[in-house]
């Protein structure tokens, strides 16, 4: 009896930790004439390039901060920390490193995005991209071995309208 307190203490005290660090992620966004911003503004002095101006130069972006447009085709589900951008043949995850959060439950059918952040590729192991893959509600036995992630670590998404 006397370990059966000790115990439950340790259990509430982790479990109020564990959704006090949920709660704290709430989708903040900005209204602005053209989109919804989440994160940081969009540097509008920088050059908006497509994921086909990105795939065109792979090593040259490396490691470089962009801002990029195309169209969104997935989103983090269960957690909103992600979305692809694409143009139809090439990917890029842009990942918010839970800085922000995207609502995980918009409809991205049609939607445009801008994201800005730095460029690179990642080797992901084959248990990271089926990771990725559940988290986009799609079946993760589809994904055999190692994956290239060409990513973008996001300061700010604006989702066009």
């Amino acid at each position: 009896m006397k370990y059966i307190i000790p115990i439950l203490i340790v259990l509430f005290a982790f479990t109020t930790a564990v959704y006090t660090q949920h709660d704290s992620e709430k989708v903040v966004a900005k209204e602005l004439a053209d989109g919804t911003l989440y994160g940081a503004d969009i540097n509008a002095e920088q050059k908006v390039l497509t994921v086909t101006d990105i795939f065109a130069d792979l090593k040259g972006f490396e490691g470089k901060t962009v801002v990029v447009q195309g169209d969104m085709s997935e989103i983090c589900r269960s957690g909103g920390c992600w979305t692809i951008v694409t143009d139809g043949k090439n990917n890029i995850r842009a990942m918010t490193l839970h800085k922000f959060i995207l609502p995980k439950e918009m409809d991205i059918t049609n939607k445009k995005v801008v994201i800005e952040g730095e460029f690179a590729t990642k080797e992901i192991t084959e248990e990271q991209a089926k990771h990725f893959a559940e988290e986009s509600g799609k079946d993760p036995n589809e994904i055999k071995g190692p994956q290239t992630m060409y990513r973008i670590k996001a300061t700010g998404i604006k989702i066009l309208k």
